[in-house]
């Protein structure tokens, strides 16, 4: 009786252990080919970007951002899938520090934000009026910029006048964008027709309008915190 009870204990142990690994394996594995997915969509678009450069700063280049984030998914799940398969309980320890340190850089991160919230939003606003002057030229800014203007229904980094930095749309240029801003700006319903001179004129005016850093935050906040929770579920499955 005593043999059967331990028999059956071991079985349970074991079916559990496989559950376990499995589990973990399917997990690294899915991160692992996501890391690579996002590592080459990455180099793909800084080739495209580096054909059409006129911006220095990496943070205008969202290539360059899921470059390393792929490189961190594809290098960090590499190690869990291995340790998984092979049952190396060096190589499992290794990958559960890995997760700890990504997650104690994380928690860091938003403290030094928290704490130096000034300098963080002053850094953040600088860049973005940066790429409000190059806004024609780089495509890779221009489309991010027209997202969070149409999803927040903002406009500008701090307010709708950071578009006077634009050589486009500045009172003093000759063209029909003069004194206006991107027609992201404009607050519409689906079922209108658009109207790509709708913000005509409007820097000179008094306009209500919400400043887009908020969104910028989010979209990063979004990121941030999806890679927060798979760290969470990845350490769990390790303890």
């Amino acid at each position: 009786m005593a043999t059967g009870d331990a028999e059956q204990a071991r079985y349970c142990q074991r079916l559990s252990y496989l559950c376990l690994k499995f589990t973990l394996i399917a997990y690294s594995t899915a991160f692992w080919v996501i890391g690579g997915l996002v590592l080459a969509i990455g180099i793909y678009a800084e080739v495209e970007r580096q054909k059409y450069k006129t911006l220095e700063s990496a943070f205008l280049a969202p290539a360059i951002i899921l470059i390393l984030l792929g490189v961190i998914m594809f290098v960090v799940s590499l190690v869990g899938v291995v340790a998984s398969l092979r049952d190396n309980l060096c190589l499992l320890q290794a990958f559960m520090y890995i997760l700890g340190l990504c997650l104690l850089i994380e928690l860091t991160g938003g403290v030094v934000a928290l704490i130096f919230r000034n300098q963080t939003i002053k850094f953040l606003n600088d860049n973005i009026r940066r790429g409000i002057e190059n806004y024609y030229d780089d495509l890779d800014f221009k489309n991010i910029m027209d997202s969070v203007q149409k999803q927040f229904k903002c406009c500008g980094g701090e307010d709708y006048r950071d578009w006077a930095k634009n050589v486009y749309h500045s009172c003093e240029a000759p063209g029909p964008l003069a004194c206006g801003v991107p027609y992201t700006c404009c607050v519409t319903n689906k079922t209108d027709i658009i109207n790509t001179m709708c913000g005509y004129k409007t820097i000179d005016q008094e306009v209500k309008c919400f400043l887009c850093f908020p969104g910028f935050v989010f979209v990063t906040y979004k990121i941030v915190f999806c890679t927060l929770e798979s760290t969470k579920k990845l350490k769990q499955l390790l303890t």
